[in-house]
Formats: C-alpha cells, structure tokens, sequence
C-alpha cells in the first residue's frame, strides 16, 4: 500500500511539462494532470478565463451540472464551440479533457440519467470525458436549515422526498453512471467529496461493474485526507484536488477560526516561493502534482492563469521543502475549508 502521505506513484504517467503531463486512469483513458476549474465563475467572467485558460495551454476543463446556478456548463458548451468553429484562433486544435459532475438533487437512477442528458446538451457534447458524482450525501429539501430543528429533529428532516437512505440512493445513481460509461455517453467515471469510508462501500457493492476511475476531494497542506488517498491508491483510483490554495468558499474570519494563516502566507510556503523564485499559489499546486495528485486550479484573471500555467514545472520542491508543507496537515477534516454551510460537510455519515 501506498504511504499515507501520497497517492502512490503511477506507473503509466508520463510527464512532458506541466500543462503536458497526462495520467492513465483505472479503465485506460488518459487525463491531464493540470486543468483549468470553473467553480464561482460569474456568468460574465466564463467565457473570458476559458479563452484564456486554453490560449495557455489547459488541456482540461473542469464543472459541474450546479456551477453557477445552473448556467456555467451552458456558457462553458459556447465558449468550447466558438473555438471548435476556429473564431479564436490563438488557441491550438488539440482535443479538450471535459470533466462535469451529477448534483447531489438529482440522485437516484432516473434523475442521474437525466442530470447527464441535461448537462450534454448545455455543454453541447454528445459525451464527455469524465463525469463524477458529486457528493455522496442526499439532497435537501430546503435552503434554509433551521439549527434548532436539526438539533431537535436531525440533519435528516431536511433531506430530499425519496432522499432518506443515502447509502442505497447513491448505489442507484452509480448503476445509472455505469449505464451511462456502457452507452458511450462518458469515457470515464468516479466520484467527488468520497470519504475513505464511502470509497470502501461502494468498491465492496456485490453488483459494482466500473470502480470510480477518480475521486476529486478538497485537498490541500491543511486537509490532506490520507486515509482517502490510500484506499484511492489501493484500488488504482486518481486523486483530483480542488480548493488547492485552501478553500475556495474561505473568507477571512474563516481563517481566524481556523487558527491558522491563509495557507498562501504560511512560511513553509512563502520561504519556498522565495527559494524558487516564484508565488506561493506555484507553490502550493506544485506540491500536490510532485504527490501524483491532479489539480484544477481556478482564476477569472488572465495574467494569473497564464501564470500558473508557466510557473507549473519550472521548478522542482526539494525533500526538505515536500515535509515542512507535509506538516502542516490538521489532521482528519481539522482543516476542512470548503462546504461551509452544509451540515454534513464533514462528511460523517453513511
């Protein structure tokens, strides 16, 4: 088994550069390393950053049916065939990794199979080339939670009509995404948000055909899950990292909370940014892909997307420099950053 503190190196991984550097998934198709992330991009920024993102070299566009209320995959589809039909021809022909993801209100096998054919059909595509779940717990019947009528009653009295049993629902949608893999409608398919526990029942379901081929978590120094990254290694399943600067739904009293500084101004981060000669977010993406793990960094700026994309793989952490951001993980969910207003967030149930 792997060491905890890493996904276990990949023998089929090639590394070119950075923007370059593919992985072959559990069912052999091969993913980028790197993409570009599209979460809270506002409907007038997606266009732009995706056009920026490939003009860089991004291979790999990550979203999701719910991003942006719904709109994101949409704008996402125009800005994808507006370069397909060659109208910005800054940005090079070769084909584009496109990863969505099935909401939690949709779960189940008929409302899964739908949530695909809409997100097709936003995204213009007749597949895509990975689609996850994307949380492994039960939609809700409400925006609003009262906190004393889930101390009362139980997080459960806000859960989805026909959403009260979980751990069989999500079954129900996996066999819906496996129909899907079958059909032809998506090359690969795996998770997002699965606990270690989570992974272990469903890679032990009697009737599982495809084990997920990625598990997309929040990861970064402060919550480095390692029990999910070695039940990922152990069963040849790809870890994709989001919120890789720490949190994207952080804001600065969360920090405070927290205890502890924006990951971006830590020294372990900011001394090896300066030893390299590079920014601390280099940094920290960095330290997830020397780990094996894929990255889906987000920005609606194209001076830092083109950033990124030329800091990624211009250097190299040293060993010494790998273990003092190592220690900086919290330990369990200690540092869970992302998910703040949900009250499974901790992702504590079955």
């Amino acid at each position: 088994m792997a060491s905890s503190s890493e996904q276990r190196p990949l023998k089929k991984a090639k590394v070119v550069s950075a923007l370059e550097r593919t992985v072959t998934l559990n069912n052999g198709v091969e993913m980028p390393m790197v993409g570009f992330g599209t979460y809270k991009l506002k409907e007038g920024e997606v266009a732009s950053a995706t056009k920026a993102a490939l003009e860089a070299g991004y291979k790999l566009v990550d979203t999701a049916f719910v991003y942006g209320g719904g709109k994101t995959e949409g704008l996402l589809g125009r800005a994808l065939e507006k370069k397909k039909k060659g109208h910005d021809n800054d940005s090079d022909d070769s084909p584009l990794f496109v990863i969505t993801k099935q909401w939690r209100g949709e779960h189940g096998y008929a409302p899964t199979s739908a949530c695909l054919e809409t997100s097709l059909k936003r995204l213009g595509k007749e597949s895509v080339d990975l689609w996850l779940m994307h949380w492994p717990g039960p939609g809700y019947s409400a925006m609003g939670r009262s906190k004393k009528k889930i101390a009362e009653e139980g997080i459960q009295t806000y859960f989805k009509k026909g959403h009260e049993d979980p751990e069989s629902l999500r079954l129900e949608t996996w066999r819906a995404m496996e129909d899907a893999l079958e059909a032809g409608k998506c090359r690969a398919i795996g998770v997002s948000n699965f606990s270690a526990a989570h992974l272990r029942k469903l890679l032990a379901w009697k009737d599982l055909r495809h084990k997920p081929a990625v598990n997309q978590i929040e990861f970064h120094p402060y919550l480095q899950q390692r029990d999910v990254l070695d039940v990922c290694a152990e069963h040849d399943i790809q870890v994709q990292a989001y919120a890789s600067l720490g949190g994207q739904d952080t804001n600065p009293k969360d920090w405070v909370t927290l205890g502890h500084p924006p990951l971006a101004e830590h020294p372990a981060v900011t001394d090896a940014a300066k030893a390299h000669d590079t920014t601390a977010v280099a940094v920290l993406l960095q330290w997830a892909l020397q780990k094996n793990i894929a990255i889906i960094p987000k920005s609606k700026s194209p001076t830092r997307i083109r950033q990124n994309a030329v800091a990624l793989g211009s250097f190299a952490l040293s060993d010494a420099e790998m273990a003092n951001i190592d220690s900086l993980d919290l330990g369990g969910m200690g540092g869970r950053l992302c998910w703040r207003r949900d009250e499974m967030r901790l992702l504590d149930f079955d």
